[in-house]
Parts: C-alpha cells; structure tokens; sequence
C-alpha cells in the first residue's frame, strides 16, 4: 500500500468513524502531505515506518527555518502524532517518532505601531534567496500601503501591473473595493520578487505571494515572518 494510500484511510477513518469537521480533515490532510513530501526529500527515509525522532526535530527544525511559526508547527505535530498512533494499533510502525517532540515557542508579537526608525530597520534588509524577497516585497507593501494583513494574502499576480502604475486595488471588509497607494520601494521589492516567485510558487497558483507548499501564503504565515524579523532586529525589546 502506498502512503497515499495510507493518508487516505487515515482521512477517511476521521471523517466517517470519529465525525471529525470538514475543516480538521482537511488541515490533518495538508500537514500530512507536508509529512510525506519531508519523508520524500530526505534520502535515509522511504516509508512513515522509518522515521524516527531525531527526523521530527529535523523536519521542525527545517520548517521553522523555512517560515512556519510555532503555532503552525504545533498543529502539524499533533496530526503526526495522532496519525502514528493510528499506524500502531494497525501494526504497522512500533514506535511513535513524534511523542515528546515539542514546537518552538511563539515569538512575542510585533508592536501593533511602529516608530519610523523601526519601520526603517525591519525593511532594511538585502535579500538574497526568494523566500527572503518574498518577505521584503510583502512588508514593503505592508508598511507603504496599510494593507491589512488578509488583504495581503487575498492580492494575486494579476495586479502586478497596477503596482507598476503605483497603486493595489484590494476587496476589503464589507467587500469595499479599495485603491490603496503603492510607494517605489514597495514596487522595486515587489518587482524583485516577481522575478523568482516560480522558484516557490505552484505552476497554477495565481496569488502573489505563497507559502513554501507553492500556494496562497496564509496571513498568520505573514505574521509570523513580520515576529521573526522584528525579533532579530530586536524591535520592541525592552
């Protein structure tokens, strides 16, 4: 049986026998598949039976570095842990790999205002792969436009050309059609990163920004990167 396979059951046991919501089953699905593209990438691994705990803590360890926040770790690891469970009472792994493998903790959050020179400091950065562009071309605009943090997420790649023209059309609350300003750094950072968004975006994905799955980035994915960034700029540090 393919591991596809196996997810699947999996799935389909929450669902039908433990009446867990659309929604769980379909968050259990993702963090599953994120599962099984790490175990794909890694060269000692070829089945959930062969993980063992020091690849959980890689696998963290490599999603932290790669955006996800301790929140979003937190979860993926409790529908890991649930699923191993799963595969021992069928017989199919002895040990859990997951158990006493704990997130990361939550950065502090991020001021709710930044003074000038902070805002100055947590743009001030020289980005050198894509994922680091993403983030200056997402706080770019974040700070230049006062897009909310949803409304970020919602812009696709169509709208590239109103940002060359200095402007972002956005659907805000109520479903108010907002034309919001777009400042030069915003539309140099932007074009930077238009430039290598196919290095992480999927082949069909029509959102601007993505996420490390290739698809819409999700606004506590945002946040997240805004907590990093200001920590290590140390703003808002007593």
């Amino acid at each position: 049986m393919s591991p596809l396979d196996t997810v699947d059951q999996y799935l389909d046991e929450l669902a039908q026998q433990r009446r867990q919501s659309p929604h769980t089953v379909s968050n259990y699905g993702r963090d599953l598949r994120l599962l099984r593209a790490l175990i794909a990438e890694t060269s000692d691994l070829d089945t959930f039976a062969t993980v063992r705990s020091h690849h959980i803590r890689r696998f963290v360890a490599q999603l932290h570095a790669r955006g996800l926040g301790g929140r979003s770790l937190a979860r993926a690891l409790s529908a890991w842990r649930g699923f191993y469970r799963w595969l021992g009472l069928r017989g199919e792994t002895v040990l859990n790999p997951v158990e006493g493998v704990r997130a990361p903790k939550s950065p502090k959050p991020l001021p709710k205002v930044l003074s000038p020179d902070e805002a100055n400091r947590l743009l001030d950065v020289s980005p050198e792969d894509a994922v680091a562009m993403r983030d200056k071309a997402m706080f770019e605009l974040f700070y230049s436009s006062g897009l909310r943090l949803a409304e970020l997420a919602t812009l696709d790649v169509a709208c590239l050309e109103d940002v060359r023209n200095g402007e972002v059309r956005v659907l805000g609350k109520r479903n108010k059609l907002r034309l919001v300003p777009v400042g030069h750094q915003a539309q140099v950072a932007i074009s930077t990163w238009a430039q290598r968004r196919a290095e992480l975006a999927a082949p069909d994905e029509q959102a601007l920004f993505v996420g490390m799955l290739g698809r819409r980035i999700n606004p506590r994915v945002i946040e997240d990167r805004l907590q990093r960034r200001a920590l290590a700029q140390e703003i808002g540090r007593a």
